[in-house]
């Protein structure tokens, strides 16, 4: 259902979806579209007026997206001349033809060769593989390099998995001693990288985020507020603004 708010003298247009859930839930996808899903017992007008509540931060939220999709970091149809980011560095990818298909950086290219060239089916899925490939290997590296910063405090080494998500940068499971990574972490800078692992290690020692916990945070790592400053300015546009 399409719906419209005004708000300031601008219209914020929105679709509702009613469906079995017990929030009314706001978010913005591809070409800055909002969805709304609510409960069949929260009236339209009702989910007007939250909308007009929530306006100001749909309208930046918005505007951000479409700034980060001019910005883009990443490959969309896997051709010559797009960007690769990795660690904070710009690649380019180069495509050609080749009896063997592999992926390898050659100074400030990433070059994809394959069979059929032509097939963008093809130059994904080759391109996706070597990518998560190389993010697992760099972030187990990173893990490695982390973890002694907790010598102190007895913590197991946790095993790790890496994946899409679109609200959070790593995610914990003391109980299953697991952490869970971002695949678009990757994309950000070293420094980056290694506070998001910091934090998720944290959790280890408190599962919450108390003052305890953040007292973890500055005995290992000093710098994590810089650091969680310059991964909030990294332009990384391949997930979906929350």
């Amino acid at each position: 259902m399409e719906r419209t708010v005004l708000w300031n003298g601008e219209s914020v247009p929105y679709q509702l979806h009613y469906k079995k859930v017990k929030n009314v839930n706001i978010r913005i996808t591809a070409g800055g579209i909002v969805h709304v899903s609510a409960n069949r017992g929260v009236k339209a007008e009702e989910v007007d007026h939250i909308i007009q509540k929530k306006a100001a931060w749909i309208v930046r939220a918005k505007a951000a997206y479409i700034a980060c999709q001019k910005e883009t970091q990443m490959p969309r149809t896997y051709v010559t001349g797009e960007p690769v980011c990795f660690l904070g560095h710009i690649y380019h990818l180069y495509v050609e033809m080749s009896d063997r298909e592999q992926v390898s950086i050659q100074e400030q290219n990433v070059v994809l060769q394959l069979r059929a060239p032509a097939d963008e089916t093809k130059r994904k899925k080759l391109f996706d593989t070597w990518y998560h490939s190389l993010c697992y290997d760099m972030f187990e590296r990173m893990i490695k390099r982390v973890f002694p910063l907790f010598k102190a405090y007895r913590i197991p080494l946790p095993s790790f998995r890496i994946r899409k998500m679109k609200t959070r940068w790593g995610s914990c499971s003391p109980q299953k001693c697991a952490i869970t990574l971002n695949l678009y972490l990757a994309q950000a800078p070293a420094a980056c990288v290694e506070y998001v692992i910091a934090h998720e290690l944290a959790h280890l020692v408190q599962p919450n985020h108390s003052w305890k916990f953040y007292k973890v945070l500055d005995d290992v790592m000093p710098t994590h507020r810089e650091r969680k400053q310059l991964l909030r300015e990294q332009k990384i546009n391949c997930y979906e603004i929350p």
